[in-house]
């Protein structure tokens, strides 16, 4: 087994590999190789040269580390957004040795810590990410709507919102709307380099606005939604989820990440029907 960077080339190898590492995961992935790239390549925005791949002697890929680079919490991190093993490869500590082969390369970038997310229940990866050095961070829940919801103009005094399609974000108003800091993938920096996937709308009342989403119509997946905390309870984000579910192609709507401090959060989704599908923690290493 050796270790090396991967390259675009290895794409088809890296989506193969990905199906079969994760065959077996507790919520399966039914992914094309265009929903594959969007999703990695795309949306991560995968760093090939800080991507490592564990390699079989006769080139074929055994396992792989996807990572994307950028500011988190005012550090400059390596992003862990996918971890793979095929399963006739496990048993070998590979992740252990992708990662000391990585870690040279990222402190040569100069990047300060390295980040990631793992599901609660997988106590084997948590048991492994803690012997690299990874801690416990933050707990964070998901949630899926899989209903359709009736539409909103049949709530009361939703007459007066009027939902607009934004160019842009206008991040100095949306972070005051917001009740938590979103995970790195969600994060500010990372929807920017991503607004040609990412739709943003504004819930607007008398023109000024009182609420917004940014979401992902491809995979139906909301990356940040908040409402005027004085507007609250009033239908917007009611008014916000029901577009976002009308004119996204899959329909059913998932949000990750909610951190598990953020109550009225938790309560918001809940309320609308959203299930708690799976929990995850954050783990950090520094460098």
């Amino acid at each position: 087994m050796y270790m090396k960077p991967l390259r675009p080339g290895d794409l088809t190898e890296m989506y193969i590999t990905f199906l079969d590492a994760f065959s077996d995961y507790p919520i399966p992935f039914k992914l094309t190789k265009e929903q594959f790239v969007r999703k990695f390549v795309q949306k991560l925005k995968l760093d090939f040269n800080l991507s490592v791949g564990a390699h079989n002697y006769d080139g074929s890929l055994a396992g792989f580390i996807f990572s994307a680079i950028n500011y988190y919490e005012g550090k400059l991190m390596a992003y862990n957004g996918g971890t793979g093993v095929r399963p006739n490869s496990r048993g070998q500590r590979l992740t252990s040795q992708m990662y000391d082969y990585l870690f040279p390369l990222l402190v040569e970038k100069n990047i300060k810590a390295c980040v990631l997310e793992v599901l609660t229940s997988n106590d084997r990866a948590i048991k492994a990410y803690e012997r690299i050095g990874f801690e416990k961070t933050k707990y964070f829940k998901c949630f899926v709507l899989n209903k359709k919801m009736e539409t909103f103009y049949a709530e009361r005094g939703l007459h007066t919102i009027e939902i607009v399609n934004v160019k842009s974000p206008n991040w100095n108003l949306y972070e005051r709307f917001c009740d938590y800091e979103p995970s790195f993938l969600d994060s500010k920096r990372m929807i920017t380099d991503n607004l040609a996937n990412e739709t943003v709308v504004e819930a607007r009342q008398d023109d000024i606005c009182v609420g917004f989403a940014i979401y992902q119509p491809a995979f139906g997946r909301i990356s940040q939604i908040g409402i005027d905390e004085n507007k609250r309870r009033q239908g917007i984000g009611k008014a916000l989820i029901n577009y976002t579910l009308e004119t996204s192609l899959q329909k059913k709507l998932t949000i990750i990440n909610v951190n598990d401090d953020s109550d009225g959060t938790k309560r918001f989704f809940e309320h609308l029907g959203f299930e708690n599908q799976i929990d995850q923690y954050e783990m950090i290493l520094t460098l």
